[in-house]
């Protein structure tokens, strides 16, 4: 019985997924939820408030499983892991989210609404991306030592909004303007280059 409850709350998150990726938030009725999830409404609303929970917690999740690919748990690193690292979680990356359409849907759409000036949605993309660094600067800090960095005159955060910046870009070309195998080829050029550049192995 236990389970039922776990089920019944994916499959609400499973079918506002799908929806919120495809239509958008706005797109998205509670109507369509309780639908494609087969539940009442009554069983929504008993683990959500509302729809803008649902939203959050559907775009939550979906961050915290591409930082458990990025950084897994207990991860330790040094300088001379670097190169490596970022090589094989980069093209990692790329291939989960070329598969996964509904993903790079889902963040296209949040990203789209905070630029329109949805200030609900901007600030959500602000506590995604705090969360982000939270997680990543530690060990960037722990890969590189400060000096390393400034002396290059960029500081642990900059370096990782480059990293997102770029990677983020690759993801949402994949079938537009690249292929997969083109895609992992940029992120290969750009981590040759910048942190083989640091490591002195470019």
């Amino acid at each position: 019985m236990a389970e039922e409850p776990r089920e019944l709350q994916k499959s609400i998150l499973r079918a506002a997924r799908e929806g919120f990726a495809v239509k958008g938030f706005y797109g998205t009725s509670m109507e369509f939820i309780t639908r494609s999830a087969g539940v009442s409404k009554g069983a929504v609303y008993w683990y959500y408030p509302g729809k803008w929970e649902i939203y959050k917690a559907v775009l939550s999740e979906e961050a915290e499983r591409i930082k458990r690919i990025v950084i897994p748990p207990g991860l330790h690193l040094t300088l001379a892991d670097a190169l490596d690292f970022f090589l094989i979680r980069g093209e990692g990356l790329i291939d989960i989210l070329a598969e996964d359409r509904l993903c790079r849907l889902l963040f296209i759409h949040l990203q789209l609404e905070a630029m329109r000036g949805r200030e609900e949605m901007a600030e959500f993309v602000a506590s995604l991306h705090g969360s982000i660094t939270e997680d990543v600067i530690p060990l960037l800090e722990r890969i590189f030592p400060e000096d390393i960095l400034s002396s290059r005159g960029i500081t642990h955060k900059s370096f990782m909004n480059m990293f997102i910046n770029i990677l983020y870009g690759i993801i949402l070309n994949i079938d537009l303007t690249i292929t997969r195998d083109e895609a992992k080829q940029n992120w290969r050029f750009f981590i040759k280059n910048v942190i083989g550049g640091i490591t002195g192995e470019a």
